[in-house]
């Protein structure tokens, strides 16, 4: 039988959702439009087309007005004061608002629990998943092998979604299968499962889900952003290192978290066995997606859109080193990604995120096309990398930590690189003769690929200003003359420029293009949920809390190696003031945690993690800071590190709240702490 091969994320779906049944209704209820869903199964089309209708669910993770992520935190700061309403609500902005406090559990922002102000209805999507199991066997005729691979899916997709909710909401109300529409308001007003329940059940249907999912796409063109096995022994490896981790596994805190039925939601007693499981977990998927050819992500510098006068042999290594950091995220298509989001567009994200490198900002440009350039990363994300000898800059036994802020200008020809058999050298990203500050100076390839700042050198594609690569400096960031431009041309609109001084350069793709208006052209990319790296480092975690740190030194350093380090033992032993730190099991938690914090910058993952880690509660309530955009010389620029907001962060906000609509409809769900 011939189908429609589709690709899922493009296909715009005109399915009416007449089965669904109001916010104020329970979770998971059958509704009593059975005949109309039975049509739906009728043959194979309608079928898929239902299949389709359960990845329609998909959170946006690659959108700044979806996802919580990437301004819920510390990563970036946007100033709130200066945003436009015109009366319509923007999520995008209402995401810093949880960054500053502003989470409530009457109206919660980002609401994936009843799917509200920017979030999305998971338990409808699940409610989806679990009517395709229940339905499929009806349609008439499907080969066996649709048949398994969509059933597959639809558990992989219910099995995400339940994810999703734990992440955020920790205990949450398991819906494997939809009640008859007559059911018992008793079996109805369902309660929240326990933490070590939840993660049972999510990671067992991951597992059960991999069995006959195909291992990769089997074309990216039709089919990015389907579920695959390699994809979901990832995400059931993850889900078992959050249910090991300090937030939920013997969290006092949570102590009084008991429901009517005299149930802890939360697991009152330390369990290491839970590490050992999560990292049995890891080696498994790792092996499994190594033995299917997956490699960490290296840039092909085949691809660079070159000058007739350059030979793809004279590009430095450093160069595509940072391209390849750049690209790990923001490639179009990498099998590192090994489960991705491709709902929506990475437009806007990329529009917030692109720095004008040879346009000015007072340019006439059209606001839904233009660099926008207003993502701003925080000074304490551009603190986070290392040096270039691979430790922290205020463990660097050599590196100038006391003088950072110290200006420099820079001179290629009498470059003071302190250590000049390590790359990358200065001269491929700090415009010559301009002045910075040594805090950009001798760090890591991943601060390069992944920040931009003022005078720093900005790789692009061939643009009306000329080849990126045709010099190796024809484009660079001049933020302390094109913010001020902003400020003074088009004040207490939208804006053009960042806020801090940062730019993140690995959320835009090497090949956009803007042109002299300041019109900007993306590269729409799928945005990773979980890549290879990412796995690395959860397994590293993982063997580290076991003991086993001979092991977990092979993986970190694996991340490490492609981003031109040496071992982690090696670089402690020869560069830090504490060079015994990765040795023990405090100091390489210490140290992992912060490779993951690099690695996984702009990703969406830095927000999460610190909460799972039960570091959020210092971390984010930390002045966010940055440089003065608004100066116009490097001596009033950085001048000294301003203080541009305040955040708010609290125990309550270790997980978010359950609407309080949610809360009385259905009495036997307990509402969160501290909220």
């Amino acid at each position: 039988m011939k189908h429609n091969k589709k690709y899922i994320v493009r296909l715009i779906i005109s399915f009416v959702s007449f089965f669904y049944v109001s916010c104020s209704d329970y979770l998971d209820v059958v509704p009593d439009d059975i005949a109309t869903i039975d049509n739906a199964f009728a043959d194979v089309e309608e079928a898929e087309k239902f299949l389709y209708g359960c990845y329609s669910w998909m959170p946006r993770l690659g959108s700044l007005s979806n996802n919580p992520a990437f301004y819920g935190g510390d990563e970036s700061y946007r100033e709130v004061l200066r945003i436009p309403t015109g009366g319509v609500a923007n999520f995008t902005f209402a995401m810093q608002a949880i960054a500053i406090g502003s989470q409530n559990a009457d109206r919660p922002i980002a609401d994936y629990w009843s799917g509200a102000n920017g979030g999305t209805n998971l338990h409808r999507g699940i409610r989806d998943c679990n009517t395709f199991l229940e339905k499929i066997d009806n349609v008439p005729v499907i080969d066996a092998f649709s048949k398994r691979r969509w059933v597959a899916e639809a558990k992989f997709l219910k099995a995400y979604y339940h994810f999703y909710l734990f992440r955020m909401y920790g205990p949450i109300i398991i819906s494997d299968f939809n009640l008859p529409i007559d059911s018992d308001v008793s079996e109805i007003q369902k309660f929240r499962s326990p933490v070590d329940e939840c993660v049972t059940y999510i990671a067992d249907l991951f597992l059960e889900a991999s069995t006959d999912l195909p291992a990769q796409v089997f074309n990216p063109v039709e089919e990015l952003g389907r579920a695959t096995k390699l994809g979901a022994l990832a995400l059931r490896a993850r889900v078992l290192t959050m249910g090991a981790s300090p937030l939920f596994n013997g969290n006092g805190d949570y102590a009084n978290m008991i429901d009517k039925n005299g149930v802890s939601l939360f697991p009152q007693t330390y369990d290491n066995e839970k590490w050992r499981l999560a990292a049995e977990a890891c080696k498994e998927a790792i092996e499994i997606i190594e033995g299917a050819g997956v490699q960490l992500f290296n840039f092909d510098p085949t691809r660079l859109k070159l000058p007739n006068n350059v030979n793809i042999d004279e590009i430095p290594d450093e160069v595509l080193n940072t391209l390849t950091i750049q690209h790990s995220l923001s490639e179009i298509w990498t099998d590192e990604k090994l489960f991705v989001s491709t709902k929506g567009s990475t437009q806007v994200l990329q529009q917030h995120a692109m720095a004008r490198t040879h346009t000015a900002v007072s340019s006439p440009v059209d606001n839904q096309r233009g660099a926008f350039s207003i993502y701003s990363p925080t000074l304490r994300i551009a603190e986070m990398f290392y040096t270039k000898r691979g430790v922290p800059i205020d463990e660097d036994k050599d590196w100038d930590y006391g003088n950072r802020y110290e200006l420099r200008r820079y001179n290629s020809a009498a470059d003071d690189d302190f250590d000049n058999n390590l790359v990358p050298d200065n001269k491929y990203f700090v415009k010559n003769n301009e002045t910075t500050i040594n805090l950009h100076f001798d760090r890591e390839t991943r601060f390069y690929g992944s920040l931009g700042f003022d005078r720093g050198i900005w790789y692009t594609t061939t643009t009306a200003g000329g080849s990126g690569l045709s010099t190796f400096e024809s484009h660079y960031l001049k933020a302390r003359n094109t913010v001020s431009e902003w400020s003074s041309a088009i004040k207490g609109s939208l804006g053009r420029g960042s806020y801090t001084g940062y730019f993140a350069k690995k959320l835009t793709n090497y090949e956009n293009t803007i042109n002299n208006n300041g019109q900007l052209t993306t590269v729409n990319y799928a945005f990773p949920e979980i890549r290879l790296a990412d796995l690395y480092l959860l397994y590293a975690e993982c063997l580290n809390e076991i003991d086993d740190r001979a092991t977990a030194y092979i993986y970190i350093d694996k991340v490490r190696e492609r981003a031109n380090l040496e071992g982690v033992v090696e670089s402690w032993a020869n560069y830090s003031n504490q060079p015994n730190k990765p040795n023990s099991k405090s100091g390489f938690r210490e140290i992992v945690q912060q490779e993951r914090l690099i690695e996984l910058v702009f990703e969406g993952q830095r927000f999460w993690d610190l909460k799972r880690w039960k570091l959020a509660e210092n971390n984010l309530i930390r002045p966010l800071r940055g440089w003065n955009y608004l100066g116009t010389t490097a001596e009033e620029y950085y001048e000294s590190p301003r203080v541009l907001g305040t955040a708010d962060y609290t125990f309550k906000d270790n997980l978010w709240p359950i609407d309080t609509e949610e809360i009385l409809s259905n009495p036997n769900t307990l509402q969160n702490g501290g909220w």
